[in-house]
């Protein structure tokens, strides 16, 4: 991943706004108060993965609706549980993508789902609530 796009990912503010609140993660933080919660599954942990724009390619914004439509058909289909969200740059220089916060994932589920849907990378969070950027390759 070229640096310019690895600093767009770090730039990015990463939103959860359903029933569970509105929460805002950034890559480098720590959140205790999501770390709890995650605490509340077997496995601790989760992935905040976007369908849209595969490959950091602009698609329409149907496109990127079915495909966050698929991505949420793949979840239930892996029996996890998830929470609406949306990445968007603090500049608005790039349209906001919708996600999912998936809890109770694994790291290696969390890659073969984002790898399924062409991104490049993904937000990870540990069982301490630490935020980190992974990237698929």
């Amino acid at each position: 991943m070229d640096k310019n796009l690895q600093q767009a990912y770090l730039n990015t503010d990463y939103i959860i706004d359903d029933e569970l609140g509105f929460w805002q993660i950034n890559i480098g933080d720590t959140d205790r108060t999501l770390s709890r919660y995650l605490h509340t599954f077997d496995l601790p942990t989760a992935a905040f993965i976007t369908a849209d724009n595969p490959m950091s390619k602009r698609l329409s914004e149907s496109e990127n609706k079915k495909r966050h439509q698929q991505l949420i058909s793949a979840v239930k289909k892996l029996n996890l549980t998830c929470h609406q969200g949306y990445g968007a740059g603090p500049k608005g220089d790039w349209p906001k993508e919708a996600s999912l916060l998936i809890t109770n994932i694994s790291k290696q589920q969390a890659t073969s789902l984002a790898k399924q849907f062409k991104q490049m990378a993904y937000v990870w969070l540990d069982d301490k609530g630490l935020v980190s950027l992974i990237e698929t390759k």
